[in-house]
């Protein structure tokens, strides 16, 4: 009996392992896309490019600033929010921006400027 208690918990938990990227994937939906992003800094709006795609239960994000990509890191979804880290002229900026259909609103901060964040999917 306990060996099959044991089996039993082993499947249940590799299930919930498997599980975890599908539960991601019906999230990620929310965020996958291209969108025009607008970050309000002290020398005015800075458009942006914003690619956001799903792999293997996994978030990757391309942000385009005037023709250069910069790095971004820990792309995360928790519900409506998305979180990531831009790397911008050797700087982290952390972004947080809360998902409303097809537009995000929230804001970003860093080592030399923080303010809002808006973006708008492209159809």
């Amino acid at each position: 009996m306990k060996i099959h208690s044991t089996r039993t918990v082993m499947i249940l938990l590799a299930a919930v392992a498997l599980a975890a990227p599908l539960c991601l994937a019906g999230d990620a939906d929310k965020v996958v896309g291209t969108w025009d992003a607008v970050a309000v800094t002290p020398e005015g709006d800075m458009p942006a490019l914003l690619t956001i795609t799903e792999t293997d239960g996994a978030l990757e994000a391309e942000l385009d600033i005037g023709g250069m990509n910069r790095r971004v890191e820990d792309e995360k979804l928790a519900g409506d929010v998305l979180t990531m880290t831009v790397i911008y002229d050797g700087a982290p900026y952390d972004v947080e921006l809360t998902v409303d259909g097809d537009t995000m609103e929230g804001t970003y901060s860093g080592s030399a400027a923080s303010g809002a964040m808006k973006a708008t999917r492209q159809p």
